[in-house]
């Protein structure tokens, strides 16, 4: 028997399979997808890979696995939110759903870590170490959703080009090649907001926001950015899919 060639690791498979199921493209009309079998014909892969992206995408809400029945499509996930089970950038994200987050305003400058706004949870960096500062104004579908602020460890990151901050610069990092994310903690929270936020939401100073703070690691281990992302909260929700068995 010839083994079946993969031509999409898991994570291009599983962007793919969710394009293709969000387009209604590869389930039928009452939201099954095909068999194992036709699948690995249609996208190329070996049984192993598409069942850790079925398993995947289960444990994402996008489909359900009904044992001795088969694999359905979720037709009620929740269009418009943030997934906090997604490992894609909030770019990708969101033109998996049609819609277009767009970077409108941008600033980088070098500070060293005693003169950042804020710090990571578990902050054991030299007061002199140097951070790239960034932050961007950015747009859902051209209105004003969120401002991000985030501080890259200079001696880890090296430099950021011009053109990665007005695209995604979650796309940037995967994609080069000394940069592997292992895992990132966040915490949602809601703050009081003044300054750049308000300008840009058009709100009254002292206006709530929906505030995500992350901290991005390495496989190793090795911090290498945190921010804070300010979300108007009129325009943002979030979801998360509870898999119970």
């Amino acid at each position: 028997m010839v083994q079946q060639e993969n031509i999409h690791d898991i994570k291009s498979l599983s962007n793919k399979l969710i394009k293709d199921i969000q387009a209604g493209a590869i389930q039928d009309d009452d939201g099954k997808l095909p068999s194992e079998q036709v699948m690995m014909r249609l996208y190329h892969v070996t049984r192993y890979t598409l069942r850790q992206v079925l398993e995947h995408l289960s444990n994402l809400g996008y489909i359900r696995q009904v044992h001795g029945i088969g694999t359905f499509a979720r037709s009620h996930h929740n269009r418009g939110a943030i997934s906090l089970q997604n490992n894609v950038g909030l770019t990708e994200e969101f033109a998996r759903q049609g819609k277009t987050v767009k970077t409108v305003s941008t600033s980088q400058r070098i500070v060293p870590v005693s003169q950042a706004e804020f710090l990571p949870d578990s902050n054991q960096l030299p007061a002199d170490a140097k951070l790239i500062s960034v932050i961007r104004q950015r747009t859902l579908d051209d209105v004003p959703f969120l401002v991000e602020h985030s501080y890259y460890l200079k001696s880890v990151v090296g430099e950021i080009p011009e053109e990665a901050l007005y695209g995604s610069l979650f796309a940037y990092i995967e994609k080069t090649p000394e940069f592997q994310v292992g895992f990132i903690d966040s915490i949602i929270d809601c703050e009081l907001i003044s300054g750049l936020p308000v300008q840009f939401f058009g709100v009254h100073s002292g206006s709530p926001s929906i505030v995500v703070q992350d901290d991005s690691y390495l496989i190793s281990g090795q911090l290498f950015a945190f921010s804070k992302i300010y979300y108007d909260y009129r325009v943002t929700k979030f979801s998360l899919f509870k898999k119970m068995h």
